[in-house]
């Protein structure tokens, strides 16, 4: 790459969710790279966000509960808390998570939005960008009156939220911008006041002077009324032909600099298929010649991508060459010296869009059925958009099997194949009747059996626990839900029951803490749970209060926790919002990888990631274990050409080669109806730098122009 590149920030003007820009999305700090060929400007990550403003707990979130909160973790108290709800500086009331060492998302966060944003160097040549705070969807929250945002980063790819640089003015700090001058060793902060005029101050160390800095800047007067204080360089929107683009300022990058960004935020497409070399022996006969042929079509296709990456794939070899070559083994045809060419397609299984229509919270499982290889596929049924108690009340929670994926598609007769494994009605251990939801099953082996971790509910009371009049009483109540277990019998000689037999299950049971206590003390809900297995220790993961919760637990007493629940996945930014649910988790590379799903459920769902070190014994209950990303792995976009929105809770799993795959769900969306949710499963590709990437698309994953390959044989 070129030794320079061009590279701008900015925001874009708020459209409409159905592209994936609305203001949650377009108030946040966008990049583009300008081409070397004909400098036009290429927007990164499809013209998404990539840093987003941090929301800011309230004063009266204890240090305890706000641990989760580690994208503000650096954060001090905010002398504008209030404003973007009541219209002035005023403390705010924390709710009943607080007590419990937890925070409560939209009640103990203030969501936050930016605008103006400008990027510039540190003195150590780091990354650093200021913008105006504004509160969640652009409107002003007060900081703007004297303050602007702060945040550094190494490479662009991930970001340290300093807080707000607080300035001793009252009179307004627009457009905020930053320059380090080597010569004096001090930054130079240019704004403009309320009135257009342009204003100047100065500081040694800017990094200090945020996130809560006893003092504020003070404002130099020589910088008062100079127009050349601005230091904004960006050109016009029309100069970038970008949709939507509100510039912020233009910097120059490096190649090395460049590279990175494209690695992460562009696209990754294949290049090429290598396939090694194969060498047999001219003596072969008889049998050792029959194992030549299983051995040849085990032979697998290195896949090489732009990024530098690659993945193994299998592939179909042509039969006919292939017995051809064994029957000349066989009959001493072969000779020393020669070469045989076997011609081969790599395999790519295309699966059908949709794959399940109104499934939910979708989970593919590939199991072995006391010898045999079964994949199995649960889901929540999500008729209509109705969850709770959809086909008129006949909740259910269907079950599929097949010997392949692609069989348990609803378009090869997935669907017509279901067995329900529980109805409304059924009881569970304590008696009670389930009556809805059945949501977000999960097919687990938990202490060597093979288990499902979900949540039904029950009937509402009269009354809600604050004394209020219950509008789902004697009807399913989704606030009623609770996490369950239910395992897979076995017979005498310990070998599984059918799974697809409901009278094979054990009768669920609810998941309990220690002291046989629910595990939600706020709101009673808890649900989307999941297994993770590190270091040896096991653990659930679910969400409750809006946020991902963890605990460990006994895998021979699965139904109780050994510890107590702590908060670890907070929604902190207006990407995930409200809600971070459905958790599951996948180990790579020495890295433990939980994906959850942000936002509101329909279709502006996202797919964030945390992650955490694997096999070192880390302490994954303490929300210092993890590390989130800064804007969602996974968002609504084009795929193959069609939109996909509200892409999220998904599952990782394998296909029949061993392949990574994810099992997730999209929004049903035409003509402005929401119409539930549809089951989608893709293969995932790991990226050079050892990132998940779960939207490349069928020509990104191979190129029909390398699907066609040639294994070389050369006979010794």
């Amino acid at each position: 790459m070129s030794d320079s590149y061009s590279l701008l920030c900015y925001t874009r003007i708020p459209t409409a969710r159905e592209e994936a820009n609305n203001a949650d999305i377009a108030f946040s700090v966008h990049l583009a790279l300008r081409s070397h060929i004909d400098g036009s400007w290429t927007p990164l990550n499809e013209n998404y966000g990539i840093f987003f403003a941090a929301g800011v707990p309230i004063a009266a979130a204890d240090r305890r509960s706000r641990r989760a909160c580690t994208a503000a973790g650096r954060f001090g108290d905010d002398p504008y808390e209030g404003v973007a709800r009541t219209g002035e500086s005023k403390r705010l009331k924390a709710s009943a998570a607080v007590t419990h060492g937890a925070v409560m998302p939209g009640v103990d966060i203030e969501l936050k939005s930016l605008k103006d944003p400008y990027l510039f160097r540190t003195s150590t040549g780091r990354f650093a960008i200021v913008a105006t705070r504004t509160a969640r969807g652009g409107a002003p929250d007060g900081s703007e009156r004297s303050a602007f945002l702060l945040a550094t980063s190494r490479d662009l790819t991930s970001y340290d939220q300093r807080g707000l640089v607080r300035l001793d003015t009252d009179r307004g700090v627009h457009r905020p911008s930053v320059a380090y001058d080597a010569a004096a060793k001090r930054y130079v902060i240019r704004w403009r006041d309320d009135d257009g005029v342009p204003m100047r101050a100065t500081c040694a160390d800017i990094i200090a002077a945020a996130g809560g800095a006893p003092l504020p800047i003070e404002v130099s007067d020589a910088g008062i009324g100079d127009a050349s204080a601005i230091g904004r360089d960006a050109a016009t929107a029309a100069h970038y032909d970008i949709a939507d683009v509100v510039p912020g300022n233009e910097i120059s990058i490096s190649g090395k600099e460049a590279a990175a960004l494209i690695a992460r935020f562009g696209r990754v497409y294949n290049t090429g298929v290598s396939v090694q070399e194969m060498t047999v022996s001219s003596a072969l006969r008889d049998g050792e010649a029959r194992d030549l042929i299983g051995s040849l079509r085990r032979t697998t296709a290195k896949l090489h991508y732009s990024d530098g990456s690659t993945a193994m794939r299998a592939v179909d070899w042509d039969a006919a060459q292939l017995e051809a070559l064994v029957d000349d083994a066989e009959t001493g045809r072969l000779r020393a010296g020669e070469r045989r060419s076997i011609r081969g397609v790599v395999r790519q299984p295309v699966y059908p869009v949709p794959f399940a229509v109104e499934r939910a919270d979708p989970s593919v499982f590939a199991w072995n059925f006391n010898g045999e290889p079964m994949f199995l596929f649960i889901a929540t049924d999500d008729t209509d958009g109705n969850c709770v108690d959809p086909n008129d009340g006949a909740t259910h929670m269907p079950l599929r099997a097949a010997s392949c994926i692609a069989d348990l598609a609803d378009e090869n007769g997935g669907r017509e194949r279901e067995d329900d494994l529980l109805r409304c009605g059924d009881l569970n251990s304590e008696g009670r009747a389930m009556t809805g939801c059945f949501w977000a099953p999960e097919l687990h082996v938990i202490g060597g059996r093979l288990s499902i971790l979900f949540m039904p509910c029950f009937d509402g009371e009269q009354t809600n626990p604050d004394g209020s009049a219950n509008d789902r009483a004697g009807k399913p109540d989704m606030w009623t839900g609770r996490c369950h277990i239910m395992q897979l019998k076995r017979d005498a000689d310990g070998r599984d029951l059918d799974p697809r037999e409901p009278g094979n299950w054990t009768v669920p049971e609810p998941i309990l803490g220690i002291g046989e206590r629910g595990l939600n003390p706020v709101e009673r809900i808890s649900l989307d749970m999941t297994v993770i297995v590190d270091s040896g220790r096991w653990y659930y993961a679910w969400q409750q209060v809006g946020s991902v919760w963890i605990a460990p637990f006994d895998p021979s007493r699965p139904a109780r926790l050994t510890g107590e629940p702590t908060q670890i996945v907070v929604p902190e930014f207006a990407w995930d919002n409200m809600i971070a649910e459905g958790p599951n988790a996948f180990v790579h590379e020495g890295r433990i990888f939980l994906i959850y799903s942000g936002s509101a459920v329909g279709i502006d769902y996202t797919t964030g990631l945390v992650t955490a070190p694997a096999g070192v014994r880390a302490d994954l209950t303490d929300p210092a274990s993890w590390t989130k990303l800064d804007y969602p792995l996974q968002k609504s976009g084009i795929y193959n050409g069609e939109w996909q929105l509200g892409t999220g809770h998904g599952m990782w799993s394998h296909d029949e080669d061993g392949n990574l795959i994810y099992v997730f769900h999209n929004a049903e969306y035409e003509n402005g109806r929401y119409g539930g949710r549809d089951a989608q499963v893709r293969r995932v590709h790991w990226s050079n730098e050892g990132m998940p990437i779960l939207d490349m698309q069928r020509d990104e994953e191979l190129s029909p122009v390398y699907a066609d390959i040639t294994m070389e044989i050369a006979v010794r």
